[in-house]
């Protein structure tokens, strides 16, 4: 008996290591830091692509699906940097565990990241406390992992979009990369041995050049404006505008959030508590023709009573199908048996990765499961994030930045919101996921090395620009076939 318990340990213990050897062999065999064989990258992509985009559609009809993912290819044809930016999981399975991540990383630099950082991924909206500030603004693709991958994807955005808006050398670019580099080194030396990114956030008071400005220009926003862009008020009541292009009927998902919301209520955690008549849903609809690389994501507006019985102050919740994040299929099986510890659910990890990385993060940040009892024409089953839409919602105009010296002003704030948003997502957000002083650990390995940390992320993002460009050339002569 004994001997035959041991033949089943070892049996067991030979499929995990080569389980283990198979995650290692592709993850290391998946980098750019080796040279790339664009005859056999065109297939990877495009099934890359195609595999992204059936997983979000899969809960669509036939006619659905086709539909949406020709609008979604369309959309990424415009350029090289929409898609980019549709691209997230290209992104991941090109630098998982690229080699020259270790150059400045030990196993005390990951932080919660946004997992999809580039230029759009920014703007203005208001946080909990009714003030506009600047911030990172989607978690969808948050998740605990090494720093460099965020800074590697927004410093690539930033070329690709120089070169579509600018007549700029390639001289200037790497000025602005490096502005972008030393500005987040320099963030998290400021932090090291004190807690004031715990503190600091950017409102108009501490930003400057066209991050300001946004936030100005957000600031005349109103919620009365929010309301009437997305609905209408018919014998006294506040419902949907049905003429909206960009809103459907959805009847059989509000039965289910109507089902759904003291469940919610529970996953509430910040300074609301969950009150029938403030939750109370007014109305539902099915949010269209949102996003690019999420395009067709099952997606849901919620009306709800605003804090008095005006009708003029009600609130728009944000209800989104959450899917794994594109980081972790590509994980080690270690690492993936770890997460699945931790969170629930991906929508539960969304809103977890928003509150670790934005101070005074949404009240309505909570999730939700969801299930389609009649899915004959597409099922909307599945785990959803819910959030506020914020009436001051205001992205950067990245065309008004017209020289070098404007975009190397806004680079810098980059790098210090993003520097700011990574050191407060360590152990100062939750000490058993990041048990360490993640800003004290980057600072330590790059002191005395800021030049050599500059080089890497060119190195990495004008190489991966070219390859982006490339790819793009190929899907669009791709499309044209479609």
């Amino acid at each position: 008996m004994m001997n035959q318990l041991n033949k089943i340990f070892r049996s067991g213990l030979i499929v995990i290591i080569l389980i283990l050897t198979i995650n290692c062999f592709f993850i290391f065999n998946n980098t750019l830091a080796q040279p790339i064989n664009n005859s056999q990258r065109n297939q990877k992509v495009l099934e890359s692509i195609e595999l992204d985009t059936d997983l979000i559609l899969s809960g669509a009809n036939l006619q659905q699906r086709e539909e949406l993912k020709s609008e979604k290819y369309a959309r990424m044809s415009q350029s090289p940097f929409t898609f980019y930016r549709a691209t997230n999981s290209l992104f991941w399975q090109d630098f998982i565990n690229d080699s020259r991540l270790g150059k400045f990383s030990n196993g005390n630099t990951k932080t919660w990241i946004l997992g999809d950082c580039h230029v759009d991924n920014f703007g203005a909206f208001n946080n909990n406390k009714g003030e506009i500030i600047f911030d990172l603004n989607d978690f969808d693709e948050s998740i605990v992992a090494d720093y460099q991958y965020d800074l590697w994807r927004l410093a690539t955005s930033i070329i690709l979009v120089a070169e579509e808006n600018y007549v700029i050398s390639k001289s200037e670019q790497e000025e602005i990369i490096d502005s972008l580099s030393e500005s987040y080194l320099d963030t998290l030396e400021s932090y090291a041995g004190n807690d004031d990114e715990t503190q600091i956030y950017f409102t108009e008071k501490n930003t400057s050049g066209e991050v300001k400005k946004t936030i100005e220009k957000a600031a005349e926003k109103t919620r009365q404006g929010m309301l009437d862009k997305w609905s209408k008020v018919v014998d006294g009541k506040r419902i949907f505008d049905s003429d909206n292009e960009d809103l459907g009927i959805a009847s059989d998902a509000k039965k289910a959030i109507e089902s759904e919301m003291l469940t919610y209520g529970k996953t509430l955690s910040g300074n609301l508590n969950y009150d029938p008549e403030h939750f109370k849903v007014k109305d539902v609809a099915q949010r269209l023709n949102a996003g690019l690389g999420s395009l067709g994501t099952p997606r849901y507006y919620l009306l709800i009573e605003g804090e008095t019985d005006d009708l003029d102050d009600d609130y728009i919740l944000d209800i989104k199908r959450q899917y794994q994040p594109n980081a972790y299929e590509l994980f080690s099986l270690y690492d993936r048996l770890n997460y699945d510890s931790i969170f629930d659910n991906t929508a539960q990890r969304q809103a977890i990765g928003y509150k670790a990385l934005i101070k005074h993060a949404d009240d309505f940040l909570g999730w939700m499961k969801l299930v389609d009892n009649n899915p004959a024409d597409g099922d909307f089953s599945g785990d959803y994030s819910v959030r506020e839409i914020s009436p001051y919602k205001k992205s950067l105009k990245t065309k008004k930045l017209k020289d070098k010296d404007s975009l190397i002003e806004v680079a810098q704030q980059w790098g210090k919101i993003l520097a700011t948003d990574h050191a407060r997502a360590d152990q100062d957000f939750d000490e058993k996921l990041v048990p360490y002083s993640f800003e004290k650990q980057v600072t330590k390995i790059t002191d005395g090395k800021h030049k050599e940390f500059q080089e890497l992320v060119r190195e990495v993002a004008f190489q991966y620009a070219e390859q982006v460009k490339i790819d793009y050339r190929n899907f669009v002569s791709f499309v044209n076939r479609y």
